[in-house]
């Protein structure tokens, strides 16, 4: 079925067009193309991008027309309608940036008969016409960062939240986080979102279409993107760890950074993550129990091969109140400890509020820890922090 895909507008905007042309019409936020980092057309296949794109008045002008001019020149074949003041200067600069249509308003009957008749005529392989070759977008590098712990409580949410939003200082609209804790996952409650789709939805649909998966993240105000997990616990039962890493992939294809909180434990999508991921970053507290227990997850996963050579362990609620020490630690795990979250009464309050530390903080420990574990990711400089050697920290 042909496509009609309104950036900017609401779902129920969508659903109001797609009754009036017949065809499938879906809704993309505004935000998804605003921020200069964000391209659209970055791992969509040319036979996904849709037939026709609406673009409502939410995309200030300049971007409209930026954008325009980036799909044009990736797929030609394609409508691009401005929705905006049809007076004469905009109509000319959106003709010569590639759009087909300027219209008053969403519900404009001509613009909606000519969006009709455009889907209902477009050509087909079938029919014998040449096809579109379109130049390929781009290539870049993504990075996959998996938080795990073997315990709950431990603070992987508030780990891969934060430091979602530190690598999306750097990287704005280049980010997503990815729930997948399958049964009991909060990732939207801490971030305060109410999602319109969520994991469920991608797996749903194998999350085989990238444009359609585009529209099942929820846009943060930090500019990172979310795939929220599922109100049921029981929506993804079946899900298989072979399912997790396609979509994984798929969003490795759009994002430079993939952020994945996992559930405790090593269940089958922890396991299927694993399997795609760059970085992972082992989350601990300084009790014994869960120390022992990170030790058996670290042979765990090596046994399996699943342990990425790229790792980080992240010792959280730190203070000198546990009787430990940071290498009383170290020597527990077997390996180094790369960064120290401190214990503070405003990480509980945070998750309440819905709002990140690294959202209502400029600065202070917590801030700072969370940055230089974005850093070590963010410059991926792991052969020369293998020749600086490992500092040993200390718990303030």
């Amino acid at each position: 079925m042909s496509t009609c895909l309104v950036i900017g507008g609401t779902e129920d905007e969508a659903q109001r067009i797609a009754a009036a042309i017949g065809q499938r019409t879906v809704a993309l936020p505004a935000e998804s193309i605003v921020s200069e980092a964000a391209s659209f057309v970055r791992g969509i296949s040319p036979d996904q991008v849709p037939e026709v794109i609406v673009l409502t008045p939410a995309i200030p002008m300049d971007v409209a027309l930026e954008f325009t001019q980036q799909v044009t020149a990736f797929r030609p074949d394609v409508h691009v309608v401005l929705i905006a003041t049809p007076d004469r200067g905009v109509v000319l600069e959106a003709m010569r940036a590639g759009a087909r249509d300027v219209a008053a308003g969403l519900d404009d009957p001509v613009m909606l008969s000519g969006v009709r008749e455009r889907l209902r005529s477009r050509p087909g392989p079938e029919d014998g016409s040449p096809a579109i070759v379109a130049p390929t977008p781009v290539d870049f590098r993504s990075r996959t960062i998996t938080v795990v712990s073997p315990k709950g409580g431990v603070g992987k949410t508030s780990t891969s939240t934060n430091l979602a939003v530190a690598l999306a200082q750097r990287s704005p609209m280049e980010v997503v986080v990815v729930d997948l804790d399958l049964q009991f996952g909060d990732v939207a409650t801490v971030l305060d979102l109410k999602p319109s789709h969520t994991l469920a939805d991608a797996f749903a649909t194998e999350a085989t279409d990238s444009l359609l998966l585009k529209t099942y993240l929820t846009v943060h105000p930090s500019n990172f993107f979310v795939l929220c997990g599922a109100d049921s616990p029981a929506a993804n039962d079946q899900v298989t760890s072979v399912q997790v890493a396609a979509l994984i992939r798929r969003l490795q294809q759009q994002f430079r950074y993939v952020v994945i909180d996992t559930a405790a434990g090593l269940d089958d999508a922890t396991l299927g993550a694993l399997e795609v991921t760059d970085d992972v970053v082992l989350v601990s507290t300084m009790d014994i129990a869960c120390l022992r227990a990170v030790r058996k997850e670290v042979e765990l996963l090596g046994e399996l091969e699943l342990l990425p050579a790229s790792r980080h362990v992240v010792l959280n609620f730190a203070d000198k109140q546990s009787g430990l020490r940071v290498k009383d630690v170290e020597a527990m795990l077997g390996l180094p400890v790369d960064v120290l979250l401190p214990r503070t009464k405003d990480a509980p309050v945070a998750s309440n509020r819905g709002v990140p530390l690294m959202v209502s903080q400029k600065s202070g420990p917590f801030v700072k820890s969370v940055r230089t574990l974005a850093t070590k990711i963010f410059d991926r400089a792991r052969a020369v922090e293998g020749r600086q050697g490992h500092r040993r920290l200390d718990v303030a």
